[in-house]
């Protein structure tokens, strides 16, 4: 099927047959045809053949003065789109097959046969290329598009997730264990005074376009990250950077800190190649090379391509290659992760039909919270008039209207043992008195949120009005706009805690993080403080209490609104082995394989 042919058949469909039988004559003229079609009556006569030869259409020019030529579509229009929108997503064109879809299938069915079929065309697949061999390729739907892979300006979890598929970090946490694993480097060590800390280098790592990694990539990438990046906050008690032999890393601090080798695992300070950024950065990001266990592939509006790396220093991916595929959420997809209940083996399920599937499910290390901005002028400068907010959310409430993969009633950033139980205030008797006492003369509020918290914003609002307090709910997909932090009153976003203390350390830190934007300078300056000192810290109990600190003040001062924790989790069939969620709520890629069906 040709689909510039299939696409004009439709829009004749549409202008001339809606609502009628296949085989049934329109009258028509050429001239009504070209203005359809936005072309001559001559290609017109071209079209029409072309289709007859299809077998799609049946054309009977009028004979004489007055007398109208008749068209007959033989083909029904619902087959045709469906069968033209399957053969877009083969390619990869999963926008334009929606689109398609969104234009000449309204009040159809075809939207939701569509839809099934996706779910038979991703997953997990073993097929033959070039018939010579066979690949395993995982086919992944999702609504979040990658905003950045540079490693440095990475603010959203899900591109955070990808960088880790490319890049490499010196040393990786290892959170099942709580502990330092090698990365880059294979051994690292620092003084007792945890001022200096050295890495030292593995030999034989190349990235993805052949070169090896060297010390020179290495501490490029770090003075890359300390100057004017989002996650410049890594490195600010960095004095010098520098190599000690051709294998050695040196980093002197100002001051001790004696997780410094955690920070060094963020994927934020992932290793890059010197010479392909110097020479042309904005090209280099359209197709980066890495040292991780994937290489970067195609990456336009539809779909990104990720192939394997046959030579990962450690260890070769099972998969040899995800395409992940970009769901555009108001043409038809109705979750963040459409990949739930898609992990699956397609020749596995046709073996063993009846199997069930296995579900993995995972709290997520985070929360939903509302910011408060206080730069701005309003009403969120009154700290009574934040906890009357913080009260008048029933987050129980919230919980069983809104359902879905919302978890939990949060009173900060981690749910923990208790979380279950937690019951959460809800005084709305209290609310309206500290609304009295604030002064609160109904002035609205703006919240800012992301489509994909939407639905909780205007709950929120929804509550709020009815005692009196107008929240007009504005929707941005682009955090990254500083402008839009400043507007807002209030923000309502989600956080995740790839890793429990730098993750929260980065909270307060990274330039652009919308809490650490909000806060007064002062909130601020004696955060970094209290960061500087839980960092010299030698015990994780004594670093826990001094930045629970922070996360105290900012709930009795009503800095923030802790809102909810969620779930995320995935269904599988049982032949589908290596299934692991990251930190981060997404599932890891390198360890997939299928056990194959021995009969």
């Amino acid at each position: 099927m040709q689909t510039a042919a299939a696409e004009r058949y439709l829009d004749l469909y549409s202008r001339f047959a809606d609502g009628m039988a296949v085989q049934t004559p329109v009258e028509v003229s050429l001239e009504e045809l070209a203005q359809t079609l936005f072309c001559t009556t001559r290609n017109v006569k071209l079209v029409l053949r072309k289709m007859e030869e299809e077998g799609w259409v049946r054309w009977q020019p009028g004979r004489g003065r007055g007398n109208r030529s008749q068209l007959v579509f033989q083909l029904e229009r619902d087959t045709m789109l469906l069968e033209l929108a399957q053969r877009m997503a083969q390619r990869g064109e999963y926008k334009p097959a929606f689109e398609l879809i969104h234009t000449h299938g309204k009040g159809s069915p075809v939207k939701d046969r569509f839809s099934e079929w996706l779910e038979l065309h991703f997953g997990y697949r073993t097929e033959l290329l070039d018939g010579k061999r066979h690949v395993d390729t995982l086919r992944l739907p999702v609504q979040t598009p990658i905003t950045t892979l540079d490693p440095a300006d990475v603010y959203y979890a899900f591109d955070a997730h990808m960088v880790r598929q490319l890049f490499d970090s010196l040393v990786q946490y290892d959170t099942s264990a709580g502990r330092m694993i090698p990365g880059l480097a294979h051994a690292w060590e620092c003084n007792k005074e945890a001022t200096v800390w050295q890495f030292h280098l593995r030999k034989g790592v190349y990235f993805h376009h052949g070169h090896e990694m060297t010390a020179d990539d290495v501490i490029f990438s770090l003075e890359r990250l300390r100057t004017g990046k989002a996650h410049s906050w890594l490195l600010r008690n960095v004095v010098a950077i520098e190599t000690v032999g051709t294998r050695t890393i040196r980093i002197e601090l100002a001051k001790t800190n004696r997780i410094f080798h955690r920070f060094m695992s963020s994927s934020m300070a992932s290793v890059l190649p010197r010479e392909l950024v110097e020479h042309d950065e904005e090209a280099y990001w359209k197709s980066p090379s890495g040292t991780g266990p994937f290489m970067a592939g195609e990456w336009n509006e539809d779909r990104f391509v990720l192939s394997v790396n046959k030579n990962y220093y450690n260890g070769r991916a099972h998969l040899d290659g995800v395409v992940i595929a970009f769901m555009p959420p108001e043409l038809g997809a109705s979750s963040r992760k459409c990949w739930e209940k898609l992990i699956l083996d397609h020749d596995l399920l046709d073996a063993n039909p009846d199997e069930e599937l296995c579900t993995f499910e995972m709290l997520c290390k985070g929360c939903t919270l509302l910011t408060w901005n206080m730069s701005k002028q309003g009403p969120q400068q009154s700290a009574l008039f934040r906890k009357a907010i913080d009260l008048l959310i029933d987050r129980h409430s919230m919980i069983r209207e809104l359902g879905g993969d919302r978890m939990y009633a949060a009173r900060s950033f981690r749910p923990d043992d208790n979380t279950p139980l937690r019951n959460i205030r809800h005084d709305p008797a209290m609310a309206k008195a500290l609304l009295r006492e604030a002064g609160y003369d109904g002035t609205p509020i703006t919240l800012y949120t992301g489509s994909f918290n939407l639905r909780d914003a205007q709950w929120i609002a929804d509550r709020c009005g009815e005692y009196g307090i107008p929240i007009l709910v504005e929707q941005i997909d682009n955090y990254k706009k500083r402008d839009l932090i400043d507007k807002a009153d209030t923000i309502l976003y989600g956080i995740v805690f790839a890793q429990d203390e730098v993750c929260e350390i980065e909270s307060y830190e990274q330039h652009g993080s919308f809490l650490k934007e909000h806060l007064h300078p002062d909130f601020r300056a004696w955060a970094r403080d209290r960061i500087d000192l839980a960092v010299a810290s030698k015990t994780s109990e004594e670093r826990r209490l001094i930045l629970g600190e922070i996360e105290e003040r900012l709930r009795e001062e009503a800095h923030v609104v802790f809102l909810l924790h969620k779930k995320t989790n995935a269904s599988y069939h049982p032949g589908i082995k290596g299934i692991t969620m990251s930190p981060l709520g997404w599932i890891d890629f390198k360890d997939v394989w299928v056990q194959s069906h021995t009969g």
